[in-house]
């Protein structure tokens, strides 16, 4: 599964492809585009070419593009919740949030990042993001062609690089002691206007902050001590710009280009103090380390300045147990100043139990690709076909409609027609009796018809009769019958003949009487008077008056 993470920042465009398998995660891709720090251009073409021609080169079949809404866009806090599951945390954080955000929750987004578990409380940072901010960065990346999966928050996403985000969150027993004081550590991510600060407690995010400085103060800061172009002194402090930790051998100009980068952060190390203590006192923790990330984060010797500065261990990110393949220090890539971007392909990749941020919800869900081509393709045929349903729907009422009338019209006729002949009125003409006098009408006609047919029907003796006709004269030879028996059409004579003349006559004139002129033979009886010949046949005759004779 791949997944492609797109930070676009204030300085630059980050963009970092990921991919998960059975053995693991790999970092597949990651490049930045600078953006044009010219105050009196729009960076939007820009950025939308970009967009496009990155796309183009990494986009794969069923990919997730991931995006992020800026912290300073979006309102998060921490809350508690007295039940675990996820999907009731999010049904209840419109009511939670409506008296700690600066806007309306009527318009805006919500998710919530579960954090760990204290017993059945669930412990969430909850975020708001307004709609118009959702709407903003959608059309962004519209007008680029490309269709985000998920748009998460950066500082969020940022975590990602370090936090235990492919375990289930942390789990408490529930009895913990308040006044303990819990270790924790600091990842710091200097962008170029803002700062990013997560608190890491056993693996997880327990709490951020955003801090209002950036490269972009270094560089104002120079620009001013210097005389120079804002645009010049972003390219002195990327290609030239360092700490000194001591004096010794330095020359004048470094020790004053040193002396000026010092000033801007110490100014930023107070306002980091700040956040620190607030955080320390809120949770009642103890920080063991600082972690340095993003572009910034590259100025020589800043992480033993700042040590210095906030009386914590502070150095640069050196590589991410996710994609150990990553060495921060060596790789000609730069990823250090795009792990946000790394952190939002990372987002696309996470497993249920520990599921990404997603703002994309209600109005805003993506819509599947699949049911949009084939909405696309079939689109005239539904509309054809769900007319056409209508049209049998309403045939099929009108005509239920129009049976129910007929039904009930025939019955009221019925029902005056059978009253004269049953002899009833009102109630008594049902259904059931007219029913019943059906039926026995029908046994009296076929009673008739019975005792009509019998009367058509030959008797036994008018077939003796017409046989004995036919039977041979005395005079060629003496005939005697044992047996002659009718059982319906069939005749049976069992008897002896004095000469097989006599016998032939007979059958000939038993073919004749036959309606299908054949003769059956069957087992004679027994011993016949001397020099006669003992003979049985049978015949199929016609027993209906008129029939063929």
């Amino acid at each position: 599964m791949f997944s492609i993470g797109i930070d676009i920042g204030s300085f630059s465009v980050k963009v970092a492809k990921v991919r998960s398998h059975n053995r693991g995660y790999e970092l597949m891709h990651f490049s930045e585009y600078p953006l044009s720090q010219d105050p009196t251009k729009d960076n939007k073409i820009e950025i939308l070419e970009i967009l496009q021609d990155t796309i183009k080169r990494l986009y794969e079949e069923g990919t997730q593009i991931v995006v992020g809404a800026h912290l300073y866009d979006v309102a998060w806090r921490r809350k508690e919740f007295p039940f675990r599951e996820r999907h009731k945390i999010i049904k209840s954080l419109p009511f939670e949030l409506e008296d700690d955000i600066p806007f309306s929750s009527e318009n805006s987004v919500f998710d919530a990042k579960l954090t760990h578990f204290i017993g059945d409380t669930a412990h969430v940072i909850a975020f708001a993001c307004p709609r118009d901010h959702l709407t903003d960065i959608l059309k962004t990346y519209t007008d680029a062609n490309v269709e985000p999966s998920i748009i998460s928050v950066d500082g969020v996403a940022f975590a990602n690089v370090i936090e235990s985000w492919r375990e289930s969150p942390w789990e408490y027993a529930t009895s913990q002691d308040s006044t303990s004081v819990s270790e924790a550590d600091v990842a710091i991510n200097i962008g170029h206007r803002t700062t990013t600060v997560v608190v890491l407690k056993d693996g997880y995010t327990l709490d951020m902050c955003l801090i209002d400085w950036g490269g972009k103060d270094i560089a104002d800061l120079i620009a001013q001590r210097y005389n120079m172009h804002p645009l010049e002194a972003l390219k002195e402090l990327r290609k030239r710009a360092f700490i000194l930790m001591n004096n010794e051998g330095a020359t004048r100009e470094q020790i004053a280009l040193s002396e000026v980068i010092k000033s801007s952060v110490d100014g930023f190390s107070q306002k980091l103090n700040l956040a620190l203590l607030e955080l320390r006192t809120h949770y009642n923790l103890q920080f063991r380390q600082g972690i340095l990330t993003g572009g910034v984060s590259q100025l020589r010797n800043l992480g033993p300045y700042l040590t210095q500065k906030i009386d914590m261990a502070t150095n640069r990110l050196a590589h991410l147990d996710m994609l150990p393949q990553i060495d921060f220090a060596a790789s000609p890539n730069n990823e250090l100043a795009g792990v946000t971007a790394i952190g939002l392909a990372v987002e696309g990749v996470r497993r249920p139990k520990n599921p990404a941020i997603n703002l994309l919800k209600g109005d805003f869900a993506k819509q599947s690709q699949s049911l949009r081509l084939f909405w696309d393709k079939w689109a005239h045929t539904a509309k054809i076909s769900a007319a056409a349903f209508a049209i049998l729907v309403v045939w099929g009422i009108m005509r239920d409609s129009f049976s129910t009338t007929n039904v009930e019209v025939a019955a009221d006729a019925l029902k005056n027609q059978a009253g004269p002949i049953l002899n009833m009125k009102g109630n008594k003409i049902s259904e059931r009796n007219i029913r019943a006098f059906i039926k026995d009408q029908d046994q009296k006609m076929k009673l008739k018809e019975m005792v009509d047919g019998l009367q058509t029907i030959n008797s036994a003796l008018d077939a003796l009769k017409r046989i004995s006709a036919l039977a041979p004269s005395r005079n060629l030879g003496g005939i005697n019958i044992f047996n002659f028996s009718i059982d319906s059409d069939t005749v049976s004579i069992a008897g002896e003949a004095s000469k097989v003349e006599v016998l032939n006559e007979l059958q000939k004139a038993l073919k004749s009487a036959a309606k299908d002129n054949q003769v059956q033979s069957g087992q004679p009886p027994g011993a016949a008077h001397p020099g006669y010949k003992t003979f049985k046949y049978s015949i199929k005759i016609e027993r209906k008056i008129g029939g063929a004779q």
